[in-house]
């Protein structure tokens, strides 16, 4: 499941002239010497660039021709030839992972076609929007468009591109983690291509249902299909699938203890995405070759690829294409009804005609209307700049949440890179005294980290759910120190802020990796249990418990140590107070502010 939720990726196919996913070298330079044809009339013309943008192997290129198709398109006025030229641009654009301006020109050309009621360029994007969706990991949206895409493709009975959207949906299966439905949609593609012999078709659905064999652990299919699929897509010139199930590959022959030949394929994949520009595919294939030299010790070139992980995950991570994804789906939503306001307005202004043609003979009723409309006039003013101040207080306080978020994502890289060094550097120093102060630094920091991920993922609000934060923190550590047991939690399901959050969780942190470190030796079922209840709105009562060897005498004399005297400083912090219960075992009570 790791591997499948890296790459995340969805086929773009071009509604119009050309349905190739590319052509080769000869094709490419033929459409290039009829372009210089100056005789050619503008829309062939605006088709040509079009073709061209779709089959070139180089995606810059191709986007320079999309966006001289669409220019000229908008010099003669052609509705459709418009449409195309933004699906082309935006199947570019996601190529080179720029989702946002990806999604900018599907809403485009999705626009066009809806005012034109064309139903296979709508379904066409569709697809699209399935796909973007796929690239953000929203699953469920994906696939409820591209089950819109397919029900018109049946409508209409268009086998091909019903083929291609089967390919999609079944992807979109397999992320969701639906292996059977995906494995039912990609047969029918595949039984549909049968009499269609479409390449891209073919390619594609081979790839994915290797993927799909690859995750139900069917290592000799997976094998098989993803071979197949490899020698399609690279006779197509297509690097963006291919390096993707290159990497699929290199994940089956690692779990099946192939690691020489695993980490060649992954290199590979790494260097056609690099060479392609493939941005989330370099950030994907680093991740995965950071983990890969990790769990082989050899950390020069994990670190090596983390460094390069960190520098393209922060580049496709803005605040700017934030807002402008949410006001994307804004302005197509008001655009559709921008005819029925039109009406409205239109009719508005016959009535108050006819009003004005009812009073004019009398002179006085005028004279009050006149008065009436004076004072209506003041009020609407009046309510005019109150709307404009609540609009402007409100984007404000948009720009400040989401300048609090985007900080709380970079606290938490930044404190993600500092755990991983320590990391690195720990295993540097295997058997040296050291170490274990370098491991005590990294899981505090590691704890730090995963509050700003929490305040992240639950977007502008500044507390966090205290269950799910303390559950995380201490399953991480027990990973982390390889404990053969799970703990048991009794946690209150409330919400708390940051400033109780940090200093409660180093409390926990200290508690619960001095229990995995020195209290179960020779304990044969060892025991660790959290209790933490709200006992009033401003109070809240913690226990660690463990059934281990229990405070000596050589620990008691031990109090003032660097962890015990964190603890109590902490607990001073938040107004509480600690107690450790003579039982068997250790049995530490607290009692600490809310507020």
């Amino acid at each position: 499941m790791m591997f499948n939720k890296l790459f995340s990726f969805f086929t773009v196919f071009l509604i119009g002239s050309s349905i190739c996913f590319a052509q080769n070298a000869n094709r490419l330079d033929s459409l290039v010497t009829v372009l210089e044809n100056n005789k050619l009339p503008k829309n062939e013309k605006i088709q040509l660039l079009i073709k061209i943008a779709h089959n070139h192997t180089n995606t810059d290129e191709g986007m320079h021709y999309a966006k001289q198709s669409l220019q000229m398109a908008i010099e003669i006025n052609d509705l459709v030839l418009q449409s195309q030229a933004w699906e082309e641009i935006g199947t570019i654009e996601q190529r080179l992972g720029n989702k946002n301006n990806a999604l900018d020109a599907i809403f485009k050309a999705l626009h066009i076609y809806d005012s034109l009621n064309l139903k296979d360029k709508q379904a066409a994007s569709y697809m699209q929007i399935g796909g973007h969706h796929v690239g953000e990991k929203e699953y469920d949206p994906a696939i409820i468009y591209f089950q819109k895409a397919e029900k018109i493709y049946s409508e209409i009975e268009d086998d091909l591109y019903l083929a291609f959207v089967l390919t999609n949906l079944g992807e979109a299966y397999r992320f969701e983690g639906q292996l059977e439905n995906a494995t039912t949609s990609l047969t029918k593609a595949l039984e549909l291509n049968k009499s269609l012999k479409n390449d891209v078709v073919e390619g594609y659905a081979l790839g994915n249902l290797g993927m799909v064999y690859a995750a139900e652990s069917k290592f000799t299919k997976a094998k098989t299909f993803l071979t197949k699929a490899i020698a399609i897509t690279n006779r197509l010139q297509g690097a963006y699938p291919t390096c993707v199930y290159i990497a699929a590959l290199g994940s089956v022959y690692e779990k099946e203890g192939d690691f020489l030949l695993s980490e060649s394929k992954y290199t590979e994949a790494f260097a056609m995405a690099k060479s392609a520009g493939l941005k989330e595919q370099i950030r994907d294939f680093s991740a995965v070759l950071t983990g890969f030299y990790e769990k082989h010790s050899d950390y020069k070139k994990a670190l090596k690829f983390q460094k390069v992980y960190q520098q393209y995950q922060d580049s496709l991570v803005n605040r700017e294409n934030i807002q402008k994804n949410e006001q994307l789906k804004a302005d197509y939503e008001v655009s559709k009804r921008e005819s029925e306001i039109s009406i409205l307005n239109i009719t508005n202004a016959n009535q108050k005609r006819w009003g004005i043609a009812l009073i004019s003979g009398f002179v006085i009723l005028l004279f009050l209307a006149y008065l009436l409309y004076r004072g209506n006039r003041e009020i609407k003013k009046s309510n005019q700049v109150l709307s404009d101040q609540k609009e402007l207080i409100s984007k404000r306080e948009q720009e400040k949440a989401l300048l609090l978020q985007e900080l709380n994502h970079r606290v938490k890289n930044n404190l993600q890179m500092v755990s991983s060094l320590l990391n690195l550097q720990s295993r540097e120093l295997t058997g040296h005294p050291a170490r274990e102060a370098i491991l005590s630094g990294k899981y505090r920091v590691e704890a730090l980290s995963l509050v700003h991920r929490k305040l992240y993922q639950e977007g502008v609000d500044t507390k966090i759910p205290l269950k799910d934060y303390i559950q995380e923190l201490v399953l991480g550590l027990f990973e982390g120190y390889n404990a053969e047991f799970e703990p048991n939690f009794s946690i209150a399901d409330i919400n708390i802020g940051i400033d109780v959050a940090i200093p409660l969780a180093l409390i926990i942190n200290e508690m619960v990796i001095n229990s995995l470190k020195y209290a179960y030796d020779g304990i044969e079922n060892p025991l660790l249990k959290i209790v933490i209840m709200q006992e009033t709105k401003e109070d809240l009562h913690l226990q660690v418990i463990d059934n281990g060897i229990g405070f000596t005498k050589n620990d008691n004399e031990k109090n003032n140590s660097f962890g015990l005297k964190l603890i109590t400083s902490l607990i001073e912090q938040l107004e509480g107070t600690m107690e450790r219960i003579n039982t068997k075992g250790t049995h530490w009570e607290m009692k600490i502010k809310l507020s």
